[in-house]
Formats: structure tokens, sequence, C-alpha cells
């Protein structure tokens, strides 16, 4: 693999044209020892190293990637100093960045190799120590694979939504939330809701999900109690397993929300028709959240802005929670303290 990643710098600098892997973070080159994922690793590791050999505080990544950028030109990443400090934050952990450089379309193995060149560059990095770096790039982006710690860091950690409500009880909430008691879904512009396996009209009862339709994609959330460890790698395979048995077809990536499942289901009643869903989940303290997105949000690299907001944004709490049979947990209808059904209206 360090060998097509070098064929590619070779290509760059020779001025050929590249045209292999898409290099979002949302796209499936991420989810195996890629060409893509090693470049980007390398440039990863060498914008961190210089860093750390700098005085100074958060600035110093931004420095760095500026410095990339002489004036006098010459540097021919596809995009301004900004958007490259923007697509390194995103490489380097910064989900919010991530996203928003995936949305820019920044992160393609080009603008990755133009990245790593520019670097070479600067650092009159040799041909020995290319290679060493790569090297170094490969061996631990399959270690991080193998840990599953690419997937996780992307979801939640404590300091990445969607949020336990012990995290944030001191942390101020932008925008209005639909209290549903276990879950407080936050509320974006053209969001429309439904409780699922009740009537909307009840009053006092408990649903088993609730759906919300925003853009013309529906995303329907489901809470579960989960053991200490977690639920959703372990519901991965359950999934696939399903899906399979219907007859659908299943691939497993790492996407902007972690570990997804995105999957082609039989529709209609001949099933000669076909339908796009994507599966994402989160593993919380003692809780697991699952999304069920359908319609054209689901059969994209990146997620609808409003679709990831919704689903980062929730919140989960679970002190005062009522189990149901199936492993669910019930969600209060109609919503605590009501809800601003013209922001919010019902849907069918």
């Amino acid at each position: 693999m360090k060998d097509e990643a070098r064929a590619i710098l070779r290509q760059f600098e020779q001025g050929e044209p590249i045209v292999s892997e898409d290099g979002r973070r949302t796209a499936a080159a991420w989810d195996h020892v890629s060409p893509t994922a090693m470049i980007a690793h390398a440039y990863g590791l060498w914008v961190h190293e210089m860093a750390a050999a700098r005085p100074g505080g958060d600035g110093r990544l931004e420095e760095v990637v500026r410095g990339l950028f002489p004036d006098s030109g010459g540097n021919r990443f596809a995009g301004t100093a900004d958007d490259a400090v923007l697509l390194t934050r995103g490489l380097l952990g910064d989900f919010e960045a991530g996203a928003e450089a995936d949305a820019k379309g920044l992160g393609t193995l080009y603008n990755l190799a133009a990245l790593l060149h520019a670097a070479m560059l600067r650092s009159q990095i040799s041909e020995p120590d290319l290679d060493e770096l790569l090297a170094r790039a490969e061996t631990e982006y399959a270690g991080t694979l193998a840990s599953g710690e690419l997937a996780r860091a992307q979801v939640r950690d404590g300091h990445v939504e969607p949020w336990d409500v012990s995290e944030v009880e001191n942390r101020a909430v932008e925008g209005g939330q639909i209290d549903l008691g276990a879950l407080r879904v936050p509320v974006v512009p053209g969001i429309e809701i439904r409780p699922e396996g009740i009537d909307a009209q009840s009053q006092g009862e408990d649903a088993y999900g609730v759906t919300l339709r925003v853009g013309g994609s529906h995303l329907q959330l489901q809470l579960y109690s989960a053991p200490e460890g977690g639920l959703w790698d372990w519901s991965l395979g359950e999934l696939a397993a399903k899906i399979a048995a219907r007859g659908g077809e299943v691939q497993e990536i790492t996407g902007q929300l972690g570990t997804e499942i995105r999957s082609t289901m039989p529709a209609g009643d001949s099933g000669s028709e076909s339908v796009v869903v994507r599966f994402v989940g989160c593993d919380g303290p003692g809780w697991m959240l699952r999304g069920v997105l359908t319609g054209p949000g689901a059969d994209s690299d990146i997620l609808q802005e409003q679709v990831r907001r919704i689903f980062l944004g929730t919140v989960v709490d679970i002190r005062d929670a009522r189990p149901l049979p199936n492993g669910l947990i019930a969600l209060r209808w109609p919503p605590l303290g009501g809800w601003n059904e013209t922001d919010t209206p019902l849907f069918d």
C-alpha cells in the first residue's frame, strides 16, 4: 500500500491527473487501509509533529498549515489557506471542521496529495524519509481501524454529541428542543414530527420511537437500554443479518457518524424496486441511540446538515426511563411541556 501511495504522489509531482478514491471522510476509502487514508494520515502526522515543535497555544496548527501557502504562490491545493486549515482540522479529529470540509468538497485525493507534497517541500523531506513517514501512517492507521477507535471517536466521547444529560447539565444547548422524556430532540428549520407505535393524537401514552421529516428525508430515532461496553457494535451484525435475510444488500462503512450500515432493500409489491436505508448509532452510558434514515439523505455520502444536527444535537436522559419488553426505552407523548406545533407540525 505504501508503494501505491508513493505512486500517487509521484503522479502529482509530475503534474499527471489524479483520478482515484474519493478523499472525503464519508467515503469508503476510510474504512480500510487505502492510499487515500495513508496520504491523509501521513500529512496529519507531519502537521502534528510540526505544531508540537512550535511554542504557543492553539494557533500552532493554523500557523503550520498557513506556512504551506507562501506569498509567491506555488501551492497547488484547490482552495484557500482557510480551506486547508479547515480540512486539516477535520483530518485531525475536529468533527465539525471535517463535516464542513466534506460539504465543501475539499477532501479530494488531489487536495490531500497537494498538502503532503507542500509539506515535503516545506520540510525538504527526502525520499527515504517519505517512505518512513508513509510506513508509519500505514501502521498507525491499520491499528486505529483494528481498535475501532476511529468510529467511536467520531460519534462521542463526552466531548462530541449526541450528549448524555449528565454532559449538558452545565452546558448551554442552542435552539429549541422537543422534550420526549428520555430524548430531547433539537428543533431545526422545516422539521416535522410523528410518534411511532401510537396515534399522534394520543395523550399520556408511550411511543417506541419518533420520526422526524426534514428536507424530504425521514429520520427515525429509537432509544435502547444498553449494557456496559455498549450495544451498537453488536447491533451492526444483527442488522446486517436481518437485511441480508430479506434480500437486501449491506455495506458497513465509517461515515460522518461513525460506523454505519447502508443497505439497499427490496421495495414494492413485486420487489423489483429498491430503497436505500441507512442505519447510524451511538453508545452512551446505559443507552444506545439508533437512527434509521430514508429518503434522499440516505443515498448521499454527505449527510444533510439538518439531519446531522438532529442526530448529534439529541440529548438522552434515562434517569426516569421506562424500559419496554423489547429493550426499547419509552418516549413520552405528547412532548412534555407541550411544543410549538406551528414550528414543528405533525405529519402522517
